[in-house]
């Protein structure tokens, strides 16, 4: 366990993505954050902030994903009395909210272009004018962004703004995945087990045969919140003092599932085999909602661009 309580770090490799978190929170310089998803980016992100001369005012997060495109730009830059329909009241954004402090945008790699125009100005010149305003408001805060995209890619295919990704990028710090911080495995599960057996008021567990191995020998493709939500799940699922393997198994064996038992259950409760067309549009939907309603990342992880996703969801069935 590190000086800071909510943090768990033996890896080496996780112990110098520490030690430059604290290096550079003693300056106000911008950070990029990057990694797969779960790695612990939000983590890295409090402890710049807690650590730095800011730590007295506000840390304020927002993930650029999970907010519809449409309401992302009042929710950043606030918004006027009467800007649209149902803006009775005037509202500062989340720059404003930030003033003084940290502003974390996670995700960042998800910002469609429109709003990464927005964000390099305020970055250059240290204001923000609410929507429906005409004046500006002066800021001073420091932002923190991460994504688990490959932005330095997304700015050859012109996905992302080169100049606002330098802007960003003034100190970078990178987490390994779990895989390849090992020694972090067990120390996490161990403060995991601990964490859900005094939440949900059960006896103090321990692990079966065979249980540390398994943890260890885990492609943990999900990372710490992956190896997190199995903890927790198993701490349920055993009233006994013991957590078995077969537990843990059985979890991961049912998040598992591959494509031909997808389309198996799809057969047995459709009756029949879907077209391309209704299997294309259903998947289209699928990731849609996943991302909020977010087109811009769902293009993205469909691999086609804005229109054709547009074109896509409003065709109508053959």
């Amino acid at each position: 366990m590190t000086a800071d309580s909510r943090i768990i770090a033996k890896s080496p490799r996780f112990l110098e993505v520490l030690d430059l978190a604290r290096l550079v929170a003693a300056s106000s310089a911008n950070v990029l954050i990057t990694g797969e998803s779960g790695t612990g980016k939000e983590v890295i992100a409090r402890l710049i902030h807690d650590q730095s001369a800011r730590q007295r005012k506000t840390f304020v997060p927002i993930n650029c994903s999970a907010i519809p495109e449409p309401l992302l730009e009042s929710e950043l830059f606030g918004y006027a009395r009467g800007a649209f329909t149902g803006a009775m009241n005037a509202r500062q954004g989340l720059f404003e909210e930030a003033d003084g402090g940290t502003l974390f945008l996670d995700e960042i790699g998800d910002l469609d272009l429109h709003l990464q125009a927005k964000l390099l100005r305020v970055l250059q010149e240290k204001k923000v004018k609410r929507v429906g305003e005409n004046h500006y408001r002066p800021l001073n805060l420091r932002i923190v962004a991460a994504t688990h995209n490959d932005l330095e890619g997304d700015v050859q295919d012109k996905r992302f703004r080169e100049d606002l990704y330098f802007r960003l990028k003034v100190v970078s710090i990178k987490i390994p995945p779990l895989r390849e911080r090992v020694e972090d495995i067990l120390p996490l599960a161990h403060y995991f087990l601990d964490k859900f057996t005094r939440r949900y008021q059960m006896p103090e567990k321990k692990w079966g045969r065979d249980v540390e191995d398994f943890l260890l020998t885990r492609p943990w493709m999900g990372n710490v919140r992956e190896l997190e939500n199995t903890i927790e799940r198993a701490v349920v699922l055993s009233p006994a003092g013991t957590i078995s393997l077969k537990v843990l198994q059985d979890d991961l064996q049912v998040r598992e599932c591959s494509l031909d038992q997808i389309f198996e259950k799809l057969h047995q409760t459709q009756g029949r085999f879907l077209s391309l067309d209704e299997l294309n549009k259903a998947y289209i939907e699928y990731v849609l909602k996943t991302n909020r309603g977010a087109r811009e990342k769902s293009s993205r992880d469909l691999g086609i661009d804005r229109k054709t996703l547009y074109r896509k969801t409003h065709a109508p069935l053959q």
